[in-house]
């Protein structure tokens, strides 16, 4: 017997020595699964450094997102906060480098706390206080005023070099301490990346050594590239549908390829209205646009079943989300709110008038298969009540000129994103224009809520709070949502492990492996 336990014991001696060896060497258990060269080729939307997206390849954040979009630990391991929300007290991951073999330590820390907020959109930056450094693993942040929403919004906060950003909030040293570097870069065309042999996060070290990402701008040319086998997988690098939905149905009955399309994690596709100014800053029209879409119709048809339809402006997987769906569909109710204000179609020819102005929305969209399909959909369904709807679909420049500029009644937009929270105060209490149309601050309440679902950490508070919000933002009908764009992978039968993360804007790679 003692025998049989001096045997078990050694066993277990030379697995734990095995491992750490191979922890150490930085090589990961995945490199024995596949004697395939552990190349990913990816084909991408957009240039390498312009999305958020491939920036999570090489920068870790300093929280994690978690399934509801709340944080959990990354870089900043524990957290302590008063009972008044004033001060955190931060605990660091200790021993992680950089790619380069700079220290992660707290006055990195400090730096990019400082640093990224203003170009993250994090609300803590306008009652920050103060950063302590209490020791190299350790800070003491505090606040002008409490500050619930903090250890949410470091989720955001990328972890670059101090000297690796400009003044402009622009990364130019591509040096992270996140999962590969950064090896070859052209504009516009591609990169090279590989693994980081030092990468801290161990259980997470990925299997593919090596990322040919290519950048394939055309949508239809990125489906031609999957099918053709150019690339390993496309949709990998953007947080939205980025391909035709009519592909979809193809690409799914294709036994070279697989399609993965995220049921859980993903943004709704809402349309802005101009309720500053124009046609749309009655609020009867507005109600009688988000009646009169028919969402299923939509859904069933121009997204060919891909798609699901949804009144909501955040999935009900997200926490602080709505609990219910807003307008729906209903021709006689939308006609009835043109009524209200006075619209009469009197000469018969199906589009209403009032004081002999037809009710006409001007509608920009920008250039792509989907938002042109769309937007015909939208212009004969609200033909149906009597609006007509001049379609404009531009260049992504041109669009984004004309909705700075508040040129539109109607317009494609940016989401509702999580964190939920941190959206307010990005475009949820913002009463501007911008590149997506105009915000959610509505009126001097919705920005009342946003400093209250900011300032406190007790959920509860913060889940009544949104009831409030959600109601004032369906009263008000800001925006139009219309359907769940998910994310949806197309890659070559060979790709395992794939997956999707909480925040739309992660690529994880770590449990991928070619066959």
């Amino acid at each position: 017997m003692k025998k049989g336990i001096r045997a078990l014991v050694l066993l277990m001696i030379v697995a734990v020595l095995v491992t750490g060896f191979t922890g150490c060497s930085g090589a990961s258990a995945k490199d024995e699964t596949s004697d395939v060269e552990q190349t990913l080729v990816v084909g991408a939307a957009k240039d390498f450094k312009s999305g958020s997206e491939p920036k999570t390849l090489i920068f870790d954040s300093l929280t994690d997102s978690l399934e509801d979009m709340s944080s959990g630990p990354r870089l900043v391991t524990e957290w302590e906060k008063n009972v008044d929300f004033t001060e955190y007290t931060l605990k660091l991951k200790e021993g992680v480098t950089f790619s380069n073999g700079e220290k992660f330590n707290a006055e990195v820390a400090k730096f990019n706390i400082e640093y990224w907020p203003v170009y993250r959109d994090c609300g803590y930056i306008k009652k920050l206080k103060s950063i302590e450094v209490i020791d190299d693993n350790t800070l003491k942040v505090s606040f002008n005023g409490s500050y619930g929403n903090f250890i949410d919004e470091l989720s955001k906060i990328w972890v670059t070099l101090p000297s690796g950003v400009d003044a402009k909030g622009n990364v130019v040293d591509w040096t992270g301490t996140g999962p590969y570097v950064l090896q070859e870069y052209q504009a516009d065309m591609s990169a090279t990346l590989v693994r980081n042999e030092t990468y801290w996060r161990t259980d997470k070290m990925p299997g593919i050594v090596k990322i040919d990402y290519k950048v394939i701008t055309d949508e239809n040319s990125r489906v031609m590239a999957v099918k053709s086998g150019d690339v390993d997988v496309i949709g990998l690098t953007e947080h939205y549908t980025a391909m035709p939905f009519a592909d979809v149905p193809d690409l799914q009955a294709n036994k070279d390829l697989q399609v993965s399309i995220c049921e859980d994690y993903g943004t709704i596709t809402t349309y802005s209205l101009n309720w500053a100014k124009g046609v749309c800053a009655d609020q009867n029209v507005r109600t009688a646009i988000a009646l009169g879409i028919d969402r299923d119709m939509l859904t069933s048809t121009v997204l060919y079943g891909v798609a699901e339809p949804t009144s909501r402006y955040v999935l009900p997987t997200y926490k602080f989300s709505q609990k219910e769906e807003a307008l729906k569909y209903d021709l006689t109710k939308a006609k009835a709110a043109l009524e209200t204000s006075g619209y009469k179609d009197t000469d018969g020819d199906g589009i209403v008038e009032k004081d002999g102005q037809k009710l006409t929305l001007k509608m920009v969209v920008s250039d792509t298969q989907v938002n042109r399909s769309v937007g015909v959909f939208l212009q004969d369904a609200l033909k149906k009540i009597g609006i007509e709807v001049d379609l404009q679909v531009l260049d992504a420049t041109t669009t984004k000129t004309a909705l700075k500029a508040g040129d539109f009644d109607m317009s494609t937009s940016h989401p509702w994103t999580g964190t939920v929270v941190s959206y307010l105060y990005w475009r949820g209490n913002s009463s501007v224009y911008d590149d997506y149309g105009i915000g959610y601050g509505v009126n001097e309440e919705m920005n009342n809520l946003t400093e209250t679902v900011s300032v406190t950490g007790d959920d509860k508070v913060r889940e009544e709070e949104f009831d409030k919000i959600w109601k004032i933002q369906n009263d008000f009908v800001a925006g139009v949502p219309l359907y769940f764009s998910q994310r949806i992978f197309v890659a070559q039968s060979n790709i395992e492990g794939l997956k999707f993360c909480p925040n739309t804007a992660e690529v994880d790679l770590s449990d991928v492996v070619i066959k």
